[in-house]
């Protein structure tokens, strides 16, 4: 059976882009992810939010691997959403990851945006200028 991954952006606001990956994560699909994910950042999107709660993890790719998954660059963040054992990272491994347990948490990040550094108070809500996308991603589906 052939592992496949299926990439779809459902929502953009600005700089931000929420990301639906389901599928199978194996060692034929990690590059398929890898190029959406840097197509994304050549769009000029600095803020991922990726919906990974119903990818499966064939455990057949190494930890560097999927390190090296996400594009690199200090101006990108990817808020990880459902991501407690799909992708096997730890916070810490990379600065840039923000791990949240379900949609809602991210949600409220995507509204009111990220704390400021060093702050401990969150700055006022906005009401979002979401752009919701019914086609399917450039990639869909990869096998």
């Amino acid at each position: 059976m052939r592992a496949t991954v299926r990439v779809r952006v459902l929502a953009t606001d600005g700089p931000q882009v929420w990301i639906a990956v389901s599928g199978r994560l194996a060692r034929s699909t990690l590059p398929a992810l890898a190029q959406a994910l840097r197509e994304r950042a050549g769009e000029g999107f600095t803020a991922f939010f990726l919906d990974i709660s119903t990818l499966a993890d064939d455990r057949d790719v190494p930890a560097d691997a999927l390190r090296e998954l996400f594009p690199g660059g200090a101006r990108l963040t990817f808020h990880l959403i459902g991501a407690a054992g799909v992708l096997r990272l730890q916070p810490g491994h990379d600065r840039r990851l923000v791990f949240h347990p379900d949609p809602s948490s991210a949600w409220t990040v995507w509204v009111c945006g990220p704390p400021p550094r060093g702050a401990r108070g969150r700055r006022a809500a906005r009401t979002p200028a979401v752009r919701t996308r019914s086609r399917r991603s450039s990639l869909g589906s990869v096998t």
